[in-house]
């Protein structure tokens, strides 16, 4: 790999250790820059500063593929496609106790960690206008604040670097407990609310930056998360507080056409009106969306824009589960596709997964599209540019109405806010006299239509304690229908399941206790 431009030095700090990733004699040699001479003013910082999204769109964008992709394939609302990276072990839980099998997002995030710390470490002593200094730090805190819940949900007990790595120094770091990593996280967090601007006060060319609604909504969502876990009413009271205050600024409202948020129906869809936190993708050689690529179709046609593999898709449960009424039904999912030859394959339910099909599908699964790109620049290019949703508008209203169902059960305000969205759907509102469960059994199907393909089901599963009902029940289908590639279910996942360590990173810290196993519920 050559660099040919310079945008900020920093090394790369692992809690386990510091690796160089990509190494070429061949590089291009410049001039060495004291980092002590290299942060001068605003514009300097600003570089800085646009490492960390750069760095958080690489891991949590772009190679998101290894990720909430690969998550989304555990729990009901996903299946794997091929054996290739092995989707269908990751579908049955298999081996899920051996560190070479884990999510490996470790080191992906402390280089996120590491880039933001350099910004809030160098920083200090730049002497520029005040607010714009805190404003770049409140960035740079919800980068790291966003990274650290990444962490916490995915490995519990993590180490929480207070500064940014120099030289060999200080890289051997002990595990803090779950309780201080919320509350570090939760801090940064706090710090970007109070000190981001609100989304309609940034330029049009800073419109992708993280803006005040972002932080609150993302506090939002971590107190609904904790609260979750441990049933702490308090975390509720936040939770539906900062979701209300995203909703009561007026800065954001959902699109009114399902379809438009994405970029396969509508390439506008980039920071619109619903979107209050997204990835930034471009038809640029790594700026682009490469789940377009990964999460295909495993079809090479003009007609869908770049080239397609597959790996992962929806499960046909989660497919059959929408009501034909329902618009993201077809806002969603890709069963039918006219190429560029005059002819027309189609996903057809009965082929159970094998390929190609009879109908000349060439996947398991129908095709998720919220992140293809059938534009000529990705046929011609194949780079594809659709955004990725990390927090949009229909979330905070179903966090509201969850976090006010369990204060207060199933309210005329909580009935409200769900209602938004399934109206927003095009079907009827939710019945009325619910009880408590039955609310929340709701909220979470509601969640599962609206989020299918975003990197949230997984999470909702393991925090709600519904995930082991949820894939025993997929995997019993499966099986029971002979599915292309579907086994018995190997581990039943509990609540409190957390992934292990990478063994790099554990055997480069010295300090790091890896996880306990973990123990099946069945």
């Amino acid at each position: 790999m050559k660099f040919h431009s310079f945008k900020y030095l920093a090394f790369l700090l692992l809690a386990g250790g510091l690796q160089m990733q990509c190494t070429d004699l061949t590089e291009d040699t410049f001039t060495f820059i004291s980092p002590e001479t290299f942060y001068r003013n605003a514009d300097d910082l600003d570089k800085a500063l646009i490492g960390v999204y750069d760095r958080y769109q690489q891991h949590y964008g772009r190679d998101a593929r290894g990720y909430f992709l690969k998550l989304e394939c555990l729990s009901e609302f996903g299946a794997p496609n091929r054996t290739k990276d092995n989707p269908h072990l990751y579908n049955v839980w298999s081996d899920v106790n051996n560190p070479s099998n884990t999510i490996d997002k470790w080191q992906d995030s402390y280089e996120i960690i590491n880039a933001a710390n350099v910004v809030l470490g160098r920083g200090e002593s730049i002497e520029m206008d005040a607010t714009l200094k805190a404003r770049m730090f409140a960035e740079a805190r919800f980068l790291r604040g966003l990274t650290y819940f990444h962490l916490v949900r995915l490995y519990g007990d993590v180490p929480i670097p207070q500064s940014f790595t120099q030289g060999l120094d200080g890289l051997e770091i002990p595990r803090k407990p779950v309780d201080d990593v919320y509350e570090y996280l939760i801090a940064d967090l706090h710090y970007a609310a109070e000190n981001l601007p609100v989304r309609s006060t940034y330029a049009a060319n800073d419109v992708w930056r993280a803006s005040q609604g972002a932080a609150q909504a993302m506090l939002g969502k971590v107190y609904l998360y904790r609260g979750s876990m441990t049933g702490n009413r308090a975390d509720f009271e936040e939770s539906k507080k900062y979701s209300g205050m995203v909703i009561a600024s007026s800065e954001y409202a959902l699109e009114e056409d399902f379809k438009n948020l994405w970029f396969w129906w509508n390439t506008s869809a980039k920071n619109g009106v619903e979107s209050i936190f997204e990835i930034q993708m471009a038809h640029i050689k790594n700026e682009s969306n490469t789940l377009h690529i990964d999460g295909g179709i495993n079809v090479v046609d003009e007609n869908l824009g770049s080239y397609m593999y597959h790996r992962y898709g929806p499960s046909f449960t989660a497919y059959n589960s929408y009501s034909d009424q329902d618009a993201r039904k077809e806002g969603t999912f890709l069963t039918e596709v006219a190429l560029s030859n005059g002819n027309t394959i189609r996903w057809v339910e009965a082929d159970k997964g094998t390929y190609p099909g009879s109908e000349g599908w060439n996947s398991a699964c129908p095709g998720n599209l919220k992140y293809f790109d059938r534009t000529s620049e990705s046929a011609t290019i194949k780079e594809p540019a659709a955004n990725i949703y990390v927090m949009r508008y229909a979330e905070v209203l179903l966090n509201y109405a969850e976090a006010e169902n369990e204060l207060n059960g199933p309210t005329a305000d909580a009935y409200e806010k769900l209602n938004q969205v399934r109206t927003r759907a095009q079907l009827d509102d939710l019945e009325s006299g619910l009880s408590q469960e039955e609310f929340a059994a709701w909220v979470y199907q509601e969640r599962g239509w609206e989020f299918i393909g975003e990197g949230q089901l997984y999470y909702d599963g393991i925090r709600t304690g519904r995930i082991a009902d949820g894939v025993k029940a997929e995997v019993e289908y499966g099986v029971a229908n002979e599915l292309f590639l579907y086994t018995p279910l190997q581990f039943v996942p509990k609540k409190d399941f957390l992934w292990k360590i990478p063994t790099f990173d554990l055997n480069s810290n010295a300090e790091l206790i890896q996880n306990p196993d973990n123990q099946s519920a069945g």
